[in-house]
């Protein structure tokens, strides 16, 4: 019996964080703040669970308005677990590493980034 595949990690930060500001997967010159940068940077899949590890970037105008992002963020992911944005079951999240200031790619722009952890399973078939 062939299992279902398992969630995208960005649907699931998209329906966790989408409401805070515009979760993307790739920046350019033409995105403009604020925004939540997200991709997988590690974890791994069991035949029941999905655990990857994603760096978080909350990019905004300012550094103070990238730290309230990040607050907020930080706030959602950490309440996350059992919990089902968009459908989608969460068994747990917790934060790998803090907040951390980031160099901008357009100076213009300010990032605070986390590395954040969560576990979900595949929808039932």
């Amino acid at each position: 019996m062939t299992m279902p595949p398992f969630p995208s990690f960005d649907d699931i930060m998209k329906a966790l964080l989408d409401d805070i500001a515009p979760v993307v997967t790739f920046e350019s010159d033409q995105l403009e703040p604020p925004y939540i940068f997200v991709t997988r940077v590690g974890g791994r899949a069991s035949d029941l669970i999905d655990a990857p590890v994603i760096d978080i970037e909350y990019v905004a105008s300012t550094r103070e308005e990238s730290k309230v992002l990040k607050s907020a963020g930080q706030e959602r992911v950490l309440a996350a677990g059992n919990t089902a944005p968009g459908g989608y079951l969460i068994d747990t999240a917790d934060e790998q590493t803090g907040g951390r200031f980031m160099p901008p790619l357009r100076r213009d722009d300010r990032g605070v980034t986390a590395t954040v952890r969560l576990t979900y399973r595949r929808p039932r078939g």
